[in-house]
Formats: structure tokens, C-alpha cells, sequence
């Protein structure tokens, strides 16, 4: 009866796709969904919110190994999902929670930009439903190409160095708390090492250059390129309908990743994206913002930060003098609520961060986002 109460879940959240797959396919997707089930990947799960009629963010619960939300938009026969999170446990793990808001097929997947945390997961998609299609902006989907596999690699090192601290905290670790903390991310990091030894990255099908419309009879999707921003090649999917803006980590609730920004270009972009006329955002991390203040308050804090170290590296001090000049408590754009607020976000869905107190979160946050801003002020 169990096994088939699955098929039966599985034939109607994918329709057709999984009735036609072959039986590879289908016991990929099945043992994919049992891994998502596992005690190690649950904390991979979502927490599914009506944003608007038709339209849903899946917001991330804390993972270990960093992972995006999605945004779902309801169709009138299909789904259009934003981003693939960090590996295909976790769009199992979404698939699997989508029954309880549509048993609609996937038709579309949208990745916002190419960073590792947002497209890993495309290769699920790929077996769950082969008749979706993978959309990015053409400059995407060259990313994915040339860096794909080399920033895997960087991950899976970079979580075998983590695995090594976390284990060496574990031993020093004398509350309850902190142990548990320290087991849940040695676990975690561990699953993640496991499942992603074998990955090979996932082409879109479908790219485009500025514009790319849905016309779909439930509401349409206008998907955009604006400008280049927290990568050269960011997109945004807003539905004029519902007044919804699914925006990646153009706009989210933390505060900026810049490693692959254009400090001086990200404002611009921001403010373009802004003549659309939403009122609600499902960024790629953090909660959904319920009004259009995060995007000026975030396009201020880039516009502030960039200024200084700008003029600071302009005057010749020092990578280090500058991180430690530029604080939370000087950036006009990180006093009051905005500032709680980040830092209340991060610490609420970062795994890494939920022993850190708020405060102190937003400060490693600054001097990070300082030597970002220093390494990419002057890229083309």
C-alpha cells in the first residue's frame, strides 16, 4: 500500500514526466526522495508560504551546507520554480512538500544566476521531469559551463576543511547545545560530500538576453535581465498579476555576497528592477519581504560600503586598516532596524550562524563584504 500511495504522489506531482520515464528514472527519483526523507537531509526541508493566489516561496530551513529558497508560480496546467537549490536532495525534498499545495507537473525551472547554491539541483529536475524546462539568461548559462564543475570542486574542499574544524569544536565543546550543534554540521557536511561526489553541472535548454515572457491563461511571468549585479548575469521572474517579484540574491534578506559582484553596477541594477510594480519579493535567502523598502535599504548598504573602500583603497590604506575602519556601527546604512534585521535573518536560517549572536553575525558579515568590494572594484 505504501509503495503505491508514492507512485501514486509521484505520477501526480510530475504527471505525464513520471508515467513516461523510464525505470531508471523513476528509482532515481525514488531513492533521491528517500534520501531527502533521511535524518540528515530533513534539515534540508522548506516551509511552504501562500504569498499570493497562485503564487508560493519554499524559505529554506537552516541547512548545514548552505541552500537557497524557491519561488513557486502556479500556472494553469503546470509550475514555474526559481532556483535548484545546492543539491538534488533538497529539490526532492521541495517536490515531495508540493503535494500538499498542487499536484501540478514542473514545466519550468528558472535559475536566477549560476552559483553553486542555486543551480546544483538542476540534475533532479533533469530525471523528475524530463519534459521541464532548465531557463537562464545566456550569460548563465556560460557561467554554469565554465565554472560549474570548479566551483563543485571548491565546495567539496572547502566542506572537507569545515568537517575537520567542526570535529576539532566538537571536542572543545562543553554545553548540550554546542554539542549538538557541532553533530548536526558534522552530519550534514558529511551527506553533502557523500551526494555530491559524482555531480556533473546541468546546461539550461532555454536562455535569453533581457526578456523572456510567459503568457501563460493563470497570470504571466516576465523574466528579466537588468543589469549585472551580484553576478553578470542575475534574473529576476515578476508576475504583474500578483505584484510578486522572485529576485535570487539580487535582493534577499541577508546582507550581499560580493565575490562576484559589480560593486559599482549592483545599485543601478537594483533601482531597474525596481520599475517593476511588486509588492512582494521571495528573495533567494531569508524571509519574504512583504513591502519594497529592503530594495533601497540593500542598494544603499552596496552604494555606502563601496564608497568608502573606494576612497580608502583611493588613498592608499590597507585592505586591513579599511575592514577595520568600516564597522557596522559607521555605515549610516546598517543603523537601526535595517541592521537588526539582517542580522536577525542570517542567524535565523544560516546553520553556521545560530551559536552567533545577531550583532556579531552582521559584523563578520561587513568585513567580508570589505574585502569582496576591494578585490572586484575595478572589474570590467
Amino acid at each position: 500500500m505504501h509503495s503505491h500511495t508514492r507512485r501514486g504522489f509521484l505520477s501526480r506531482t510530475l504527471g505525464a514526466s513520471f508515467l513516461g520515464a523510464s525505470l531508471f528514472e523513476q528509482a532515481f527519483f525514488r531513492a533521491t526522495l528517500a534520501r531527502a526523507a533521511a535524518p540528515a537531509a530533513r534539515a534540508d526541508a522548506f516551509d511552504i508560504e501562500k504569498v499570493a493566489d497562485g503564487v508560493y516561496a519554499a524559505i529554506a530551513h537552516a541547512p548545514v551546507v548552505i541552500n537557497c529558497n524557491a519561488a513557486i508560480f502556479e500556472n494553469e496546467k503546470d509550475l514555474l520554480i526559481v532556483d535548484t537549490h545546492s543539491k538534488p536532495s533538497a529539490v526532492a525534498a521541495l517536490v515531495a512538500q508540493l503535494r500538499s499545495v498542487t499536484p501540478k507537473p514542473v514545466r519550468w525551472v528558472v535559475e536566477t544566476h549560476f552559483h553553486w547554491d542555486h543551480s546544483q539541483g538542476a540534475h533532479a529536475y533533469r530525471q523528475l521531469a524530463p519534459g521541464a524546462e532548465l531557463v537562464s539568461s545566456t550569460t548563465t548559462r556560460v557561467l554554469i559551463a565554465d565554472f560549474g564543475a570548479a566551483r563543485l570542486k571548491a565546495s567539496l574542499e572547502e566542506s572537507a576543511k569545515a568537517l575537520d574544524g567542526y570535529r576539532q569544536q566538537l571536542g572543545k565543546a562543553t554545553l548540550p547545545r554546542e554539542k549538538a550543534h557541532f553533530e548536526k554540521m558534522i552530519a550534514g557536511t558529511r551527506a553533502y560530500i557523500a551526494e555530491m561526489q559524482n555531480y556533473e553541472p546541468e546546461l539550461p535548454d532555454v536562455t535569453f538576453q533581457d526578456d523572456f515572457v510567459l503568457h501563460d491563461k493563470a497570470h504571466q511571468l516576465h523574466l528579466a535581465f537588468r543589469g549585472r549585479g551580484h553576478t553578470s548575469g542575475d534574473v529576476v521572474v515578476f508576475c504583474p498579476q500578483k505584484k510578486v517579484l522572485a529576485s535570487g540574491d539580487l535582493l534577499h534578506g541577508w546582507l550581499p555576497s560580493m565575490g562576484d559582484g559589480y560593486p559599482h553596477e549592483w545599485p543601478y541594477t537594483l533601482r531597474r528592477i525596481g520599475s517593476f510594480d511588486f509588492t512582494k519579493v521571495i528573495g533567494g535567502h531569508g524571509a519574504v519581504q512583504d513591502s519594497r523598502q529592503r530594495l533601497e535599504q540593500f542598494a544603499g548598504y552596496i552604494e555606502e560600503l563601496t564608497d568608502r573602500v573606494e576612497a580608502g583603497k583611493r588613498n592608499g590604506q590597507t585592505l586591513e586598516q579599511l575592514q577595520a575602519s568600516i564597522t557596522p556601527a559607521s555605515l549610516k546604512s546598517l543603523s537601526g532596524e535595517y541592521g537588526e534585521f539582517v542580522g536577525a535573518q542570517i542567524v535565523r536560517d544560516d546553520a553556521d550562524a545560530e551559536l552567533s549572536r545577531p550583532a556579531d553575525v552582521v559584523a563578520d558579515s561587513v568585513k567580508g563584504n570589505v574585502e569582496e568590494v576591494w578585490n572586484t572594484l575595478d572589474k570590467a
